[in-house]
């Protein structure tokens, strides 16, 4: 997987989300996942430790509440009613009708279904490849070098931010703030003094990167600069290329024949 040209990783991620928007089926959607997890477990990404628990946990109960609301608030007739009621809310003018169908729990869970396949996504591209790998990669394919500039600082400046943000928690924690055992306007409060020291020091940061590019001499009109890294097209990269591009071919047809690729599959060879 680390030797994965980034084109072919970009790619990957981009057009796997577009799929995950375009299949309709639930149980493709299912497939898709486990492909999305078997994609964080080659690329060795510590999804259960200690530093992704609170996020993945704190992903895990904002979809449970999407899927809730969802139920809650969306009105889809189905063959199947689960649950019906109606209820008054203001003198007959303003009426709740909760109407919970097969077809209801079947959007809802589709959605959640969506949003964990783009989080595992993210997660892939944010720590299976670097800024490096990244920008070299765009510039491999002839991208114009202030786009890949562009890039290379945003991709800087998140890294900075992440690390600024537990300099600046560990330096206040240090001074007595605590921030686990207290009340929640009171974590609010100091996160709000984290966030005020964090936007001054972004300013800082930005007037030194940008003395540095001046510095450096760097144009931003460039179309003769070197590139150091060189990553080469391989086999397994155009093999890649081609299999999403169909992947996403057939998606498609699916989408406008409502099928599905698992209950074909399952015809094929049952």
């Amino acid at each position: 997987m680390r030797k994965l040209h980034p084109i072919s990783k970009i790619l990957m991620v981009f057009l796997l989300s577009i799929i995950a928007l375009i299949l309709p089926n639930m149980f493709d959607l299912l497939v898709l996942l486990v492909f999305d997890i078997i994609l964080i477990i080659l690329a060795k990404i510590p999804l259960f430790s200690k530093g992704f628990r609170k996020l993945i946990i704190f992903f895990l109960l904002a979809n449970i509440t999407i899927f809730i609301s969802w139920c809650l608030f969306s009105v889809e007739e189905g063959e199947i009613i689960f649950f019906e009621k109606y209820i008054v809310l203001a003198e007959d003018k303003l009426i709740w009708h909760i109407l919970i169908t097969d077809q209801t729990v079947f959007i809802a869970f589709s959605i959640t279904l969506r949003s964990i396949i783009m989080f595992f996504l993210m997660l892939f591209f944010f720590i299976g490849i670097s800024d490096r790998d990244l920008i070299h990669g765009l510039r491999s394919i002839k991208i114009p070098f202030t786009i890949c500039l562009i890039v290379n600082l945003t991709f800087r400046g998140l890294s900075m931010f992440q690390q600024e943000y537990s300099t600046v928690k560990e330096a206040m924690m240090t001074r007595g703030v605590e921030f686990e055992h207290v009340s929640i306007p009171q974590k609010i409060r100091n996160f709000i003094s984290i966030f005020i020291v964090l936007i001054v020091l972004m300013f800082k940061k930005t007037e030194d990167m940008s003395a540095s590019i001046e510095a450096r001499g760097i144009p931003l009109r460039s179309k003769n600069r070197t590139i150091y890294h060189y990553f080469p097209f391989k086999k397994k990269d155009y093999m890649i290329f081609i299999g999403l591009f169909m992947l996403l071919i057939f998606s498609i047809y699916l989408r406008y024949t409502n099928g599905s690729f698992v209950l074909l599959f399952l015809r094929i060879f049952t």
